[in-house]
């Protein structure tokens, strides 16, 4: 086996969506096992819109550092091991990053998957951090109502298209918004949504979800932010739940961009703002990867994956994510 591994490190901040320029090829020292841990080859590399943030030169919850590995998480293979964690052959889930080899130390934040249940991709889709995430944003912090309707933005996206089958599962009335006729039929047929709106063909938005939700909305899943957003609020019932998991269309947080003041809406409809990193919230992982199993293993929760081959498609598959051309959710294989 080679002693050589491959990764892809930052080059410099990105100003707007990484692209080629804010990524190296490097091929640095396979490494060895650190006490007590172990070494991953790594066989899948996700590629998510936080990396935006993560590589921006403005405040985020989390920065890769220039000349740092790509920060991602990934599935692999452990094949060396000083472990009683860990056995040789065991295939695991962590932060592992672009790269071929990982070592993982003991203490790490990795679980175990088990590809009898379903194939290694999909340990990176539902049945990772983007089933996580949606599960912890609809369950644990919108605490939906059997009957109530949620609007969920990039709702065919690695996130969106979990919580469209979460509120299927829960008797929930998921209304989506994506972008293009595939991506609606995709996020009707397969992603749980009883209607999904193009945002970029429908012309007045606002107008367009207050016809796609005659009596209103109950949760708002908001993965975007902007002008989306300001559609949303202005559909949303008294007592409505905004959850923020992402900002993806905003372009720059320097100065802080400034649209609708929605602080009346606030208190006339009695409204709750809930922002979260699910990272925060390790704790429930276990229940919640519990319960989007079982909704897996029962053929209520589905998957579908895009992936690019090789570290060489990775410098470009953020922008790839980021212009819509990918149909499901985007992962590399090593």
């Amino acid at each position: 086996m080679s002693q050589s591994n491959r990764t892809v490190v930052v080059a410099k901040r990105a100003s707007g969506i990484p692209g080629a320029e804010n990524f190296r090829l490097v091929d640095r020292e396979r490494p060895v096992p650190p006490p007590g841990g172990a070494v991953v080859r790594i066989r899948y590399a996700a590629v998510d819109p936080a990396m935006r943030g993560w590589l921006s030169a403005e405040p985020n919850y989390f920065t890769v550092p220039d000349g740092e590995v790509m920060r991602s998480h990934a599935v692999g293979e452990v094949i060396e091991c000083d472990s009683a964690h860990w056995r040789t052959g065991d295939w695991v889930y962590g932060f592992f990053g672009w790269q071929e080899f990982y070592a993982a130390t003991e203490d790490q934040f990795i679980w175990k998957i088990d590809r009898d249940v379903a194939p290694a991709p999909v340990w990176l889709g539902p049945l990772g951090l983007n089933g996580i995430t949606a599960w912890l944003g609809f369950r644990h912090f919108a605490r939906p109502k059997a009957g109530e309707t949620v609007l969920v933005s990039t709702a065919a996206g690695g996130v969106g298209s979990v919580v469209g089958q979460l509120a299927k599962a829960g008797d929930v009335r998921a209304v989506g918004l994506t972008s293009g006729s595939d991506k609606v039929a995709l996020a009707i047929e397969e992603f749980g949504y009883e209607k999904a709106i193009d945002y970029k063909a429908a012309g007045d938005l606002t107008s367009a979800i207050a016809f796609a939700c005659p009596q209103g909305i109950d949760i708002y899943y908001d993965n975007v932010g902007g002008e989306i957003a300001d559609a949303a609020f202005a559909n949303l019932r008294r007592g409505g739940r905004i959850i923020q998991c992402g900002t993806a269309s905003i372009e720059s947080w320097i100065p802080t961009p400034v649209g609708p003041r929605r602080e009346r809406d606030m208190l006339v409809k009695r409204l709750s703002w809930n922002g979260f990193v699910a990272l925060d919230h390790s704790d429930l992982f276990p229940t919640a990867l519990a319960d989007l199993t079982a909704l897996y293993r029962q053929a209520k929760l589905k998957s579908r994956e895009e992936v690019l081959e090789g570290l060489d498609a990775a410098p470009t598959a953020v922008q790839r994510l980021y212009s819509g051309q990918n149909h499901g959710r985007l992962c590399i294989a090593l």
